[in-house]
This record gives C-alpha cells, structure tokens and sequence, in this order.
C-alpha cells in the first residue's frame, strides 16, 4: 500500500474474510484480534462498512502473524476477493472498456485494493499484457501471506472481469510454493513458478485488448472518477491532523490520551504537540470536537439517556458534559435533542 495512501477507505470486506477464517482455523477472539492489532474493534451488521487502509495493513500484518501454521488458507482467502468487493474500484474495472484498461485502472488506483504488492502495468505491442510486482519491503509470514492470497485474489478478480476466462501465460512468484499446491494449481490454465526473481503475473498475446462483458463506457468514468477522488481525500489526511481525525472519528471506546494518540500515530508526545501546533490546533481541541460529534450523533439516534451519553463521550458527570455541551453549541443537550427530533418529524 502507497504510504500516501493510508488514509484512504476501503470496504471492510476483507476484514470479513480474515474474521471468518480466523473463526474457522484458530480460537482467537475478533475483538481481541483487533486490539492486538493496534485497530479498534471492527463490527459488522448486515451492511458494508469501511475501513483505513492504515487499518487494513495492520489487521494483514496480524492475520499473517496469527495464521502462520496453517498457511495453506493463505491461497484459500485470496479465492474469495471477487472483484465487487473492492467497492468503487471493483466497479471501475469491471465496466472497463478492455482487460488491458481494467488492469490499469488497478495499478493506477492499487492503494484502494487490498494488496501489500505494488504493481507495475506493462503491455507489448502484440496485446500481451503484464503485471510486474515490487515487494522489498515484506519479510518473513507476511512476504508469503501476501502472494499466496493474491495469488487465489487476482486469479479470481480475473475470471470475474472476464466471465470466467483466464488468458495467462505464466505466473512467477519470489515465495516457495505453498504447502498444498499440488492440490490447487488446477485453478490455473498456466505454469505458475515458485522461487522466482521477480513477481509477475504474464497475460497471453492480445490479452489487453479484450472486450469485457460488463464494458459500459460512462460507468467507467464515473467509478474511476470516484476511486481518484478518494485517493485525493487520503492524501489530505495525510497531515497529523487528518491522521488523528480519522482516528478518533473511528475510535468506539475510551477517546485517548495524548500518549496513547501519539503511539497510535508512531510519534512521540512532544512531536504530536508540534506537528498539531503547526497545523493550527491542539489536541484538547481536537478532543473536544470529536467528542462533540459523538455527543450530536448519539442525541440525534435518540436511543440514550443524557447520562448514558455523559459516559460514552468521556465525562464522569453529567452536569461536566452539560456545561460542555453549551460550551460547544450554544445549547443544553436536551435542547439540542427536542430540536433535531422536531428536524427529523418535519422532514419525515
């Protein structure tokens, strides 16, 4: 992942996945998983819902850590990436003109996919098509977690593109082989090599031109359109600023300390102090307008009492989060309640 990118969203569908293998191979705890992980407690409802990019990484790095005596599932999860669960960049694909156009749009837009590799398109003036991977900074479980999940995630997100069809040439992968290939290398048409120099992924002649089934040319504007935007939007939260935001508008426990912010962020406290002061703000600040937005939110749902919502947004009394809260709008909380019900009555 582009460390420019890490703040990027992404469909916490891969985090599904892992959770439901981490369920099926090991007895470890979801949450607790996740706190090991550095990444507050990821729930699930029946709706997609996002994850950092930031986050992604870190649950990968643990999955691979947690999951290393059974590495044969590695292959098997990567199966189980069908192209739509990359969100607006699996649309963006999937209505692209040709398999050559998809493929690029993937590299162009690879932080928004779940991936540790960073591909590099290449094509031949024969329509041969290849993706060459770059990975020096991976060592040790995770090097091999992430080829053999993409090795099952980019057959996969192929076969989708192409109704089935796998035009490959040859595969070469710098990992040995996984530890039950001989039972799954019928998912490939093409030799696949082990203990290679280089990671490749190499399409047959004409390959980059071929029609996808899904090609919609308006469709492919607006989704790569979006998956751009997105990527902008990550970049400006590159700032400390945007990076703290971001965690604490996703933090569902306690909101931290300034100590515990800034080893979340891999800074130091005094750091943390500067770089927020020279971005014009200051932690407490920040503090207080995430807890806020909390307040605003939980008033809104109307599901909890004043004191409930005192705890949740970190005051031990009530009368504190009152005083706090006109502070902050110019209103009591109960004030704010009965006015955003009479909004919500009116507009139903």
């Amino acid at each position: 992942m582009d460390s420019n990118a890490l703040y990027a969203t992404l469909p916490d569908l891969s985090a599904r996945i892992m959770r439901s293998a981490l369920a099926s191979e090991t007895r470890v705890d979801w949450d607790d998983f996740c706190r090991n992980s550095h990444v507050r407690p990821v729930r699930f409802d029946a709706y997609s819902g996002q994850l950092l990019a930031q986050e992604e990484l870190q649950l990968q790095k643990s999955f691979a850590a947690c999951t290393v005596g059974a590495r044969n599932i590695w292959f098997d999860i990567g199966l189980r990436y069908r192209a739509i669960k990359y969100g607006e960049l699996g649309l963006a694909m999937m209505t692209a003109r040709t398999l050559g156009e998809a493929m690029q749009i993937a590299c162009r837009c690879q932080s928004l996919t779940y991936s540790l590799i960073n591909y590099r398109y290449a094509s031949a003036p024969n329509g041969a098509l290849a993706l060459i991977g770059s990975c020096s900074k991976l060592a040790g479980p995770l090097h091999d977690f992430t080829h053999y999940r993409d090795l099952g995630a980019i057959r996969t997100l192929v076969a989708d593109l192409m109704g089935g069809v796998l035009p490959l040439e040859r595969v070469t992968l710098t990992t040995p082989p996984p530890p039950d290939w001989a039972q799954q290398q019928h998912h490939f048409p093409c030799p696949v090599q082990f203990n290679a120099d280089q990671t490749q992924w190499l399409f047959l002649p004409g390959s980059a031109n071929l029609a996808l089934p899904m090609a919609d040319s308006d469709l492919v504007t607006l989704y790569s359109s979006r998956c751009d935007t997105m990527l902008r939007r990550a970049q400006t939260d590159a700032t400390i600023k945007g990076r703290l935001a971001a965690r604490l508008s996703r933090s569902d426990s306690d909101f931290p300390t300034a100590g515990e912010a800034a080893r979340m962020l891999a800074l130091s406290e005094r750091t943390l102090h500067r770089r927020l002061a020279e971005e014009g703000t200051r932690f407490s600040a920040m503090i207080d307008e995430a807890r806020y937005c909390r307040a605003r939110e939980l008033l809104m749902e109307g599901h909890m009492a004043i004191e409930q919502i005192a705890v949740a947004v970190g005051f031990a009394e009530p009368s504190s989060f009152s005083r706090a809260f006109k502070r902050w709008s110019g209103m009591g909380a109960l004030e704010f309640r009965r006015q955003s019900q009479t909004s919500n009555t009116r507009l139903a």
